[in-house]
Formats: structure tokens, sequence, C-alpha cells
């Protein structure tokens, strides 16, 4: 009788087993589209044998042991690690395509195309010094350009606070997915305390989740006995066990822009948080490297643009002389050199040389002869301060300067007297002294968002010529050679160079982050790959070990069937 009770334990054993075997794979097809679900395996074995004769034995069934879950641990980091570097630099290359689109070069209506109209405006100015209609063309084309340095300007300003927007928003994300994953820790350990793997779902769960999170910022995992991840960003710990230290962000101010912005730290003791992949670091990479470093560039070039021709203007003369100038920039303190630009604030820092103003009565003849202003730099306490330019101009007969209240330098011309200004005959001996403080100039502002043309400048008081001669158009053909000749501000290289190279950059980056991306994404697709030949589900294998788990079920059952026929023969023997 135990042979037969035995025997049916075998058939029951054979019935169950199956029976799991088919849960396992109708739960893998069941979840072939899942992308976070990882491929199940029912592992069988068989039960301990027994003796049925003295030394005999058989065996005494099969029995489910486990439902292994198909990971790789290490090929799961290194997807998390290709998931950061490819979204890094696609929100980079993102980006970098956005300041490519905002210089539109290769166009008629790019930067490169205004900046050329406007020196050819000046190269006619030097043929045509006493055109009325000339000298219009050229305040026009300066406008234009002004008002397309202006919009670039506000349009990668705009580019970088959009970036900005989106580092706090992935931060929110980030901080919640970390929440979620500490949660899920605390679920995995209370589901598999004593049963080890019984929290499938919820470790799928917990991967897709730490993928997520890999998405947004770069960590790597390390499991711990019980079945919690903890979780570190560089070498900081992010989550261990059921916490979770948050993170959150801070303001800082760009010294590029001056814009606020979002900067990344741990919620618990708002250190800076080690950024090497991942969205966010492409986010900020792409807003304090990229466009902080673009707007830095093109704030450089803006700059050397206004003062190389204010330089060359300032000491110019127009159709018209001036009865009263007032410098557009104001200096802190008065009586500092005017060489200290931290003393001074203002933008540039004045040169040592010379200029000259010349007095000239109501008929429009010359009162006098010249009069040279020296600018001394590097004298220590000789030097030039806006204070003892004031007193040098004013003691010029026919006119008088002082600083006002606000420490703005006014020039005013005696009753029925007028000035002009100009260089020395060796241009090198000039002072940039009347263009760092705006006075007689052609532009206004100090950078790309303030660009424009001198408010108070008209058609007749535009600066053409060097001198009182007629048709001399000397200052308004230096103007135009800046397109071509090295400017000091610039190291040597020319305005127009200088851009060109500002727009090869942007290209040299952009086709960098592109390239990088595309190579990070191979890596990324290549590990998926592989992940799913280990974790993925194949329909057409689970449906052949449905077929093996349901002919083993059927045997089974037709095995404990012709069991069952014997006892009742044993039991009609009785």
């Amino acid at each position: 009788m135990a042979l037969i009770n035995g025997a049916l334990q075998i058939g029951r054993s054979g019935l169950t087993a199956s029976q799991a075997g088919l849960a396992v794979t109708g739960n893998n097809m069941a979840n072939a589209a899942t992308p976070s679900y990882s491929r199940q395996q029912a592992l069988l074995a068989p039960t301990q044998a027994t003796e049925i004769v003295p030394g005999k034995f058989t065996g005494t069934g099969v029995a489910l042991y486990d439902v292994l879950r198909k990971v790789d641990d290490a090929l799961n980091g290194r997807i998390r690690t290709a998931v950061g570097d490819s979204s890094s630099y696609m929100v980079q290359q993102q980006a970098m395509t956005r300041v490519e689109a905002a210089f539109n070069e290769l166009t008629e209506q790019d930067l490169s195309s205004r900046l050329s109209a406007f020196f050819s405006s000046f190269s006619a100015l030097q043929s045509q010094p006493h055109d009325i209609a000339t000298r219009n063309v050229v305040l026009q084309e300066g406008a234009n350009l002004c008002n397309f340095v202006v919009e670039l300007r506000d349009e990668l300003d705009s580019i970088q606070e959009d970036l900005d927007t989106q580092v706090r928003y992935q931060v929110e994300q980030a901080d919640a997915l970390a929440s979620q994953i500490a949660e899920l820790n605390q679920q995995v350990v209370t589901t598999e305390a004593g049963r080890a793997g019984s929290a499938a779902a919820l470790r799928d769960q917990r991967d897709d989740l730490l993928k997520q999170l890999s998405e947004l910022i770069n960590i790597h995992t390390r499991e711990v006995e019980g079945g919690s991840v903890n979780v570190f960003i560089g070498n900081e710990p992010l989550i261990q066990y059921a916490d979770s230290r948050g993170i959150e962000y801070k303001e800082t101010t760009d010294t590029n822009t001056n814009n606020r912005l979002a900067q990344v730290v741990f919620s618990d003791n708002k250190e800076a948080v080690d950024l090497t992949s991942g969205k966010i670091h492409g986010l900020i990479t792409g807003r304090d490297t990229h466009l902080s470093g673009v707007i830095s560039d093109l704030d450089t070039w803006t700059q050397s643009l206004i003062h190389e021709v204010n330089k060359l203007h300032t000491l110019g003369r127009g159709l018209d002389n001036h009865t009263s100038l007032t410098s557009q920039f104001n200096v802190d303190d008065p009586d500092a050199s005017l060489a200290l630009m931290a003393d001074t604030d203002l933008k540039w820092a004045a040169d040592n040389g010379v200029f000259y103003v010349q007095v000239f009565d109501s008929n429009g003849e010359p009162a006098d002869s010249p009069q040279m202003v020296e600018v001394s730099i590097g004298m220590d306490a000789n030097d030039t301060t806006l204070n003892t330019l004031a007193a040098s101009l004013d003691a010029i007969n026919g006119i008088s300067a002082t600083v006002n209240s606000s420490n703005y330098l006014e020039i005013n011309a005696a009753a029925g007297y007028t000035f002009a200004f100009s260089s020395p005959t060796d241009a090198d001996d000039a002072s940039n002294v009347l263009a760092i403080l705006g006075i007689n100039s052609f532009f206004e502002g100090y950078n790309a968002g303030t660009i424009s043309v001198n408010s108070d400048l008209t058609a007749r008081k535009l600066a053409a010529g060097a001198n009182s001669l007629t048709g001399n158009g000397d200052v308004a053909g230096s103007i135009a050679d800046l397109a071509l000749n090295g400017v000091d501000s610039l190291n040597g290289i020319s305005l127009t160079q200088s851009f060109t190279s500002l727009v090869g950059e942007v290209s040299t980056n952009s086709k960098s982050a592109q390239d990088n991306y595309t190579a990070s994404n191979v890596i990324m697709e290549t590990l998926e790959l592989e992940r799913q030949t280990i974790s993925g589900v194949s329909v057409d294998e689970e449906a052949l070990n449905m077929i093996t788990f349901q002919r083993a079920f059927q045997g089974s059952a037709r095995y404990i069937n012709l069991v069952n026929q014997m006892i009742d023969e044993v039991l009609s023997l009785l």
C-alpha cells in the first residue's frame, strides 16, 4: 500500500510542479510587452529518493525549489551609466542646436551679413563724407546691427533660462524618484524577510525607477543583505535602506549673464552634488558651459566692437560741431585713476596718450589753435582722474568742463562758441579716454545686451573726417578698416575674424555634442539588446515552455489516473 501511496505522491508532485511552471510561463507571456519586467524561470528538481526494498531506491517526484529572476546586476549598472551619458549628451546637443539656430548663420539674415553691411556703409561714407543720405545709411545700418546683436543676446538668455527651468523641474523629479526607491527598499526587505526572491515584482519596479533616476543624475548602486539597495552619487550616499537624503536646488548667480541659476545640492546639508552624467548634468553643462560661454564670448566681441568704433569716432569730426556733451558713463570715484576699472566701475581702462580740442567762433572759424589734452596713466598718484580731466578741459578758452553730482563729465561751449575733437598725427599716440567715458561716441552700451547707436547722434554730427577739410573721410575709412584689421582688444584679430571664430566654435561644440550623443546612444542600445537576451521575454520560447509543462501536466494526470485504476483493482479483490 505504501508503494501505491508513494505513486500518488509522485503524480501529485508532477501536477503541482507543472502548474507552477505554467504559472511562471503565463506570467512571462503576460509581461512580454512590459519594458521593466525581468523574465522569470521556474527551477524544478527531483525530490529526495526513498528506499522501496532493502538497498534499492526510487525517486519520490519533482518539486519547484525556486523561481529565478533572470537579471544581471552588473549589466544593469552598466546600462544605467550608459543611459546617464546618453541623456546628458542628448540635452547638450539639443541646447547647442538651439544656439546654432539663434545665430542663423549662412543666411542673409545673420549677424555676419549685418556686420558686413555696417562696415560697408562706413566705406561708402569715406567716399562721400558730406552726403546726408549716406550718413543716414550708416546710422540705419548701425541700428540694424545693434538690434540683431541685442535680439541674439536675448535669445541666448532665453535658452539659458529655459535650461535652468528644466534643471529645477528635473531636480524635483529626481528627488521624488529617490523617495520612491527608498520606499520600495523597505517593501522589498519586508516582503522577502525569510523568503528570498519573493518580491520579484517589487524588484522590477525598483530597477525601473533606478533606470529613470540614472537618466536624470549619475548614480551607482550596491545591494546589501536583506534585499535593500544603497544608491550613491559619486562617493556620497543618496539612499540608504528606507532613507533618502533628498536633492534640491539653491539659487546662484551666473557671473557672465547675472542670471539667477539653480545649483543642485543635497537636501540635508546643502552640499553641492557632484554631477558627471544624466539629464541634469547635461542641462547644467549646456546652461553653464556652452550657453554661458557663448554669451560671454558674444559680450566680449560686442565690447570690442563698441570700444574700437568709439575710439575712432570720438576723435572724429562731423558736419556740425558740438555745443554740449555729457559722458555716457559715470564713475564711482572721480578721484580714482581712470585706469583702475575696479575703482571707477568703467567698462574699459584709459590708456596713455593725448587728444586735441578745437574751439570755433560763431562763424565756424577756429578761435585758437587746437589745444592738446594729455592723459597720463601709470604715474600712480599723478594718474589722470575724472576730476583732473575735467580741470584740463575747463582750462581751455571757450569751453567749460565739470563733474556733476552723479559723477558724469559735462563739457559745454561758451555762448557763441562750438568745439570738436581730433586725434594726434600719430594715431598710436591717441588716448581712448573719450571712448571709455562715452563722449561723442557712435555706440552706447557696453555689451551685447545693451548696445545701441548713440541716441544723441544725428547725421550731421556723425564723425567721418579727421579734420574740417572738405571731403575728408579718414575716420570713416578707419572704421571701415576694422572689418579686416586686427585690433588690440581682440589680441590682434579683426572683428570679422573674431566673430567668425565664435560662430565656428558654436558649430564645433554642436557637432561634438551630436557625435557624443550618437556614440553613447549606440553603447546604450547595445547594452539594452544584451539585457534583452538575459531578462527579456521571448514569446516563442515561452510557448515551447508552455507546451512542455502542459505535456508534463497531462502525463502526471494520466499517471494518477492509472494508479487510481490499480487501487480500484486492489480494492475489488478485498
